[in-house]
């Protein structure tokens, strides 16, 4: 569990699990799901508040600040909630030749945090560090 003494970076994080980054796969695989228009309140830098019409509730991500900066300057209004993937989708980009645009998918877990890591050691997939690949 994350609290307030706790030092961390989620821009080096390596989980792929509830909270923590999202796997391409998982976006695939979920991309059918459900989405409904959602609101997005910050409730602390590890948690937000995501209201839609079938749900409200709060849910965590290990970098909560900057996931509610990216609702802030969402394209079209444009934040889905998936509650059976747990994926939140913000619009980062509108429409370019044809595309329907680009989204930021958050992985939302439902339990507390657990601490951000370089590896994933449950998936296989080791982050690299640039000054431990560099020394290499």
């Amino acid at each position: 569990m994350i609290n307030q003494n706790t030092r961390y970076d989620p821009k080096r994080c390596g989980l792929y699990k509830p909270g923590h980054m999202t796997h391409y796969i998982q976006c695939n695989v979920m991309r059918d799901k459900a989405r409904y228009p959602a609101v997005v309140e910050l409730v602390s830098p590890y948690s937000v508040r995501v209201k839609t019409e079938v749900q409200d509730e709060i849910l965590y991500y290990h970098d909560a600040v900057h996931l509610v900066f990216k609702c802030t300057v969402v394209v079209d209004d444009d934040i889905a909630y998936s509650p059976e993937a747990q994926l939140l989708y913000v619009k980062t980009n509108g429409p370019v030749r044809g595309t329907k645009g680009s989204w930021f998918p958050a992985y939302l877990g439902k339990d507390e945090l657990t601490m951000c890591d370089t590896v994933d050691r449950d998936s296989g997939y080791y982050m690299r560090r640039g000054s431990e690949s560099d020394a290499e």
